[in-house]
């Protein structure tokens, strides 16, 4: 029940920011719904626990009169103890839902919530959990334009996201304290995955986490403390406490200013209390808050080659003065190593993300890994990870893993490049492939093409501490050898079939009224215009008939037959690549051992999945075009056209996406009128109107489309068959 209701309240939450984000980017608005979620669970949290104080007295906290001396009385010993045990106090006309209920009244909240808000923090002020409190809200700007051009528009925006908010019951005494904590990275996480290169600067991806996490804590079950330098969202210091049964105190720091407010954010709703985390916020080489400590774990995706002032002073702190020279001013990769081998204790483990270039670069770098592994014997572990895995880079990386008083004089060289899952916009780490990992690294052992463990000596005499984990794990695959007739061959006959396409294109474009010149003019013009009717068709002795307006449920029926038939090829959408199948595609076995409850889908038949996919805030429609059959999970609508004679115009209408945005147009208009926020678009989805042609402009418009679609791949053909003629050119010039 736990995961489930983790489930729901991750796909809730994530609704909720789609629908009602407005005009503002999903970075843009992360600030903000992830402010309120927290200003909620402060809110809750206190709720209940004041009400556990008042227990023996009969009363509930919301029912206290503030206006009372007696009201005031008890609101004091509340806040005594409040402040003790959960850090902050809020009183009753401040929590959350009475704001909420305000703002569903359509009365003016937002002076009363940034009021609420400032008086969260200071109800800290001189106490223990000052400093964790500080500046938590800094980043929800009520004033910004983004929320509306006027103060109603955002007084409305606000309200509406308050309310929502407020009808998601968090559980917070029936379930395990992780699950809203976990929903709230689950959002830090789909956030990270609209923010591009951003992404780098707060996010470290699950299984890289799961990782690092799982090397530092090998043979614990107890940490005295966990520190992150260059912490971001916290999700990597609270990864750690996953992996072993306690925690005594969480470390970090974090430079941006907004991340840092996150990452505390992160801690109190995972359940850290005030006084077990110390997070503080600054640049940790020039100006490092924990310098006196010493830590038993440290884990760190710091970024990758960034700069820092390499100042001469450096070379007489305590943290660089050893090795005599400093970490490139542009690449300060090992700097950050450096200042964590300072902080390490002497019982601890480091386990590091870093660009591939650390482990070869030279001039300083160079000898700062001769120091490293030559003279202190720190370095344990170099495992490669597969490239295209974090955002900010599609370059490969690598974890290092540094450990003191170490007794043996040996490095286990791990090549795990090709352990990923492809993904639409990222790949990641695999389940096996982590496990693959964990176990060479512990084993020691060496297995062909993948793991090596060889003694520092040899790392110095034969690579001069060249840590290529190519010097060290062959995973050379040998190529096929190329016949350069038949690549020649195969060249000339896509070339053929290209002046072939673009004939066929002309020929449709005059009927279009425009002259085709190649993809220019397509890409300029999007598919939309087909389906708007900027660009119509005409038929050759008389204009077609004007479009029909009609409802979804007139053109298309809803697909109920469930599976019966024993079928294994579970499907699942794709926003990248259509209705693929889930095992094939994700390398895993279906999440549902029973399929008799799946939808049975044909070839030709659609699929559409609620969830959030890239491109598609709210679901995908994708057409079964790969496979004669096959089945889908019942969360699916499923549908085929009415029309017997199907022209092939209607899948590319889905792949304009305009159903979708009808469905987007519907929610932005009064989602929760329709239940999309409770994930169901039954109610409205046939009543859909949709715009359409004649059946002969239909296959006028599909067979344009059709073409160019062939058209590109062809052009895409012509690029890899010259790619082989050239590498078969190369292979018989090496061979001479």
């Amino acid at each position: 029940m736990v995961e489930q209701h983790k489930k729901a309240l991750e796909k809730q939450l994530w609704n909720i920011a789609n629908a009602l984000r407005s005009n503002m980017s999903a970075d843009e608005f992360r600030d903000y719904i992830l402010g309120f979620i927290f200003y909620k669970y402060l809110s809750e949290r206190l709720d209940i626990y004041a009400d556990e104080l008042l227990k023996e007295d009969g009363i509930k906290f919301d029912s206290i009169d503030e206006d009372t001396d007696e009201g005031r009385e008890y609101l004091e010993a509340i806040k005594e103890e409040a402040i003790d045990h959960l850090g902050y106090f809020l009183k009753p006309s401040e929590l959350f839902h009475v704001l909420a209920q305000k703002g569903k009244s359509g009365e003016f909240i937002l002076e009363a919530l940034s009021e609420v808000l400032n008086h969260i923090e200071q109800s800290t002020m001189g106490t223990a959990s000052e400093d964790d409190f500080n500046g938590l809200f800094d980043d929800l700007d009520l004033t910004s334009n983004k929320l509306g051009k006027t103060e109603k528009a955002k007084n409305e925006l606000i309200s509406k996201i308050l309310v929502h908010l407020d009808d998601i019951n968090f559980l917070h005494q029936e379930t395990e304290i992780d699950v809203l904590g976990d929903a709230y990275e689950y959002l830090i996480g789909q956030f990270a995955s609209g923010a591009g290169k951003k992404a780098g600067e707060f996010y470290t991806p699950p299984m890289v986490s799961k990782l690092l996490a799982k090397l530092v804590t090998i043979g614990k079950d107890k940490l005295k403390s966990v520190y992150d330098p260059t912490c971001g969202s916290g999700s990597l210091l609270l990864r750690v406490a996953k992996e072993v049964k306690e925690v005594g105190n969480y470390y970090g720091q974090e430079s941006n200013p907004s991340t840092y407010n996150l990452a505390r954010m992160n801690m109190i709703l995972h359940g850290v209390h005030y006084r077990q985390f110390d997070i503080q916020q600054d640049d940790t080489l020039e100006e490092p808050h924990h310098i006196e400590k010493r830590f038993e774990a440290v884990v760190a995706n710091p970024p990758f080659s960034a700069d820092w002032s390499a100042s001469a002073g450096f070379l007489s702190d305590e943290r660089f003065q050893d090795y005599g020279k400093l970490a490139p001013k542009g690449k300060a990769d090992f700097a950050f190593v450096q200042h964590m081998l300072h902080q390490l204790d002497e019982n601890g483990t480091i386990a590091v993300v870093l660009p591939h270039g650390t482990l070869f670069r030279p001039a300083a770098e160079a000898h700062i890994r001769k120091h490293i592994i030559g003279r202190e014997n720190l370095l344990d572990a170099v495992i490669g990870l597969p490239g295209n895995i974090f955002y900010g880079t599609d370059s490969q990386t690598c974890v290092l893993v540094f450990k003191k008083n170490r007794t043996s004089k040996d490095v286990c060289f791990i090549d795990a490049k090709n352990e990923f899952l492809p993904g639409v916009n990222k790949d990641s780490l695999t389940d096996d492939g982590l496990r693959k990992i964990m176990k060479a690294y512990v084993n020691r052992q060496n297995i062909e093409k993948f793991c090596s463990v060889v003694t520092t000596d040899y790392i110095e005499k034969e690579h001069k501490f060249n840590l290529n984990i190519t010097r060290y794990v062959d995973s050379f695959e040998p190529q096929e050898k190329i016949d350069i007739k038949r690549a020649l061959t195969n060249r000339n006959i896509v070339c053929k079939l290209i002046v072939e396409s673009e004939e066929k294109l002309r020929e449709y474009s005059r009927s279009l009224g425009f002259k085709w010149v190649g993809s220019d003019y397509y890409d300029l013009n999007n598919i939309s215009h087909f389906f708007d009717k900027r660009l119509r068709f005409q038929d050759a002795k008389s204009p077609f008939p004007e479009w029909e307006e009609k409802r979804f449920g007139e053109v298309f029926e809803r697909i109920r037959t469930k599976n019966k038939i024993g079928n294994k090829n579970v499907l699942t959408i794709s926003a990248q690549h259509g209705l693929i199948n889930q095992e094939k595609y994700f390398n895993k076995s279906v999440s549902s051992k029973d399929l008799s409850g799946y939808f049975l889908l044909s070839k030709g038949e659609f699929a559409y999945n609620k969830s959030y996919s890239k491109g598609y805030p709210l679901g995908a429609i994708k057409r079964l075009n790969n496979y004669d059959s096959g089945v889908v999970s019942p969360l699916y609508i499923c549908f085929k056209t009415r029309a017997s004679n199907e022209s092939g115009f209607w899948q590319q209408y889905f792949e304009a996406g305009l159903v979708n945005h009808e469905i987007y147009k519907i929610a932005q208009e009064g989602a929760r009128n329709h239940g999309l926020l409770n994930v169901s678009v039954t109610d409205f989805f046939e009543d859909i109107k949709i715009k359409c042609p004649h059946y002969k402009e239909q296959i006028a418009i599909s067979n344009y489309l059709t073409e160019y679609d062939n058209y590109l791949e062809l052009k895409s053909k012509l690029l890899l068959s010259s790619v082989t003629v050239k590498k078969g050119l190369v292979q018989n010039i090496l061979e001479h």
